[in-house]
């Protein structure tokens, strides 16, 4: 049990994940049955943003951090194992220290692991950073719409333009590009991406695309 503050338990929601919103700095306590055992999870948030994790197996008496401890909990999530969030308060930089293991930060991935790269833009609120060889742009997300987009390294594409930019490198992306989770840009209002949805529309077409050339 990590130490904090409990606020309250929450039973009526959509995503689990769209409750980091409600404590400005804590982490919320996530418990689901799996198989022959029961996991407890801390999802560890500051202003809004997943910093870390961590997944404990109650019968096993095991533990995983970090990202594959993240990506467990977006599954159990999809599965629709999760039936109540119990909200703490916390400092979370003190609770990194003592599990450092826990930080989650996806870790670079191939431009081409489109299934990755869909949960990550569908589940992720924060920032995104995509590179594909001498061009760098940054999206801020949340649960699938883009708020803001920039180029910030072969272009000066910004907003809307920037996304379109994205969708038109997508070809290129797929053979040479890469994506990770960044924490660190602060996006202007000229940043500001008005079609939300047309990044994961597109991708999401170039995923059925693929099934459709593949099943040839």
């Amino acid at each position: 049990m990590l130490p904090g503050k409990y606020v309250e338990v929450i039973t009526d929601f959509n995503d689990p994940l769209e409750l980091t919103g409600k404590i400005r700095e804590g982490y919320l306590k996530i418990a689901w049955r799996s198989d022959s055992s029961i996991k407890i999870s801390y999802v560890l948030t500051k202003k809004g943003r997943v910093v870390g994790s961590i997944v404990e197996d109650v019968f096993k008496k095991t533990s995983i951090e970090g990202d594959v401890a993240f990506l467990e909990i977006v599954n159990a999530i999809k599965h629709n194992l999760v039936r109540a969030v119990e909200l703490y308060e916390a400092n979370v930089d003190e609770i990194l220290k003592t599990y450092p293991r826990a930080h989650v930060k996806i870790p670079q991935r191939e431009g081409r692991d489109l299934e990755s790269f869909l949960a990550l833009l569908k589940n992720h609120r924060g920032e995104i950073e995509i590179q594909d060889g001498s061009k760098v742009w940054v999206l801020e997300v949340y649960k699938g719409v883009v708020k803001a987009a920039r180029a910030i390294q072969g272009s000066t594409l910004k907003g809307d333009d920037a996304v379109r930019e994205i969708l038109f490198e997508m070809g290129h992306l797929l053979k040479e590009g890469k994506y990770s989770i960044q924490n660190s840009t602060e996006f202007s209002p000229e940043d500001t991406v008005r079609d939300g949805k047309l990044l994961l529309e597109g991708v999401e077409l170039l995923k059925e695309k693929r099934r459709f050339e593949e099943s040839f």
